[in-house]
């Protein structure tokens, strides 16, 4: 029996891999808030939101529920630390990851745009 061969040509290299730049419009928050995340059919659930910005975030649940499909919608219902009412946003799952969902705003009013651009901002907006 013959041993296979290695293949002629080019050696097989590690790939380098490149950290891209961010492209992203509006910077993702470092924080975590909590939040409660209420899905059509299911009882409201506690989680963690992270990676915020004015279009979406990224959510991790503490229960072992099994977390909702993608294009599952979902609100959620937070209090940013901006001293300003709580906020309720509609959410859509785009994504199920390892660590986490992530979630797409929709429907979302100016308002709360313009709140959720001012909370990740690193310098503070003018109006």
């Amino acid at each position: 029996m013959k041993r296979p061969t290695k293949p002629r040509g080019r050696k097989a290299r590690p790939r380098r891999i490149l950290k891209k730049p961010d492209t992203r419009r509006f910077p993702r928050a470092a924080l975590e808030w909590d939040v409660t995340v209420e899905t059509p059919g299911r009882r409201s659930q506690k989680a963690k939101l992270s990676g915020l910005n004015p279009f979406g975030a990224k959510l991790h649940p503490r229960t072992k529920n099994p977390a909702p499909r993608e294009g599952t919608t979902l609100q959620l219902h937070f209090a940013p630390p901006d001293g300003d009412p709580p906020m309720l946003i509609k959410g859509l799952v785009w994504r199920n990851d390892r660590d986490g969902q992530a979630i797409v705003f929709i429907n979302l009013g100016g308002g709360d745009f313009v709140r959720l651009k001012k909370l990740v901002s690193p310098t503070p907006t003018r109006p």
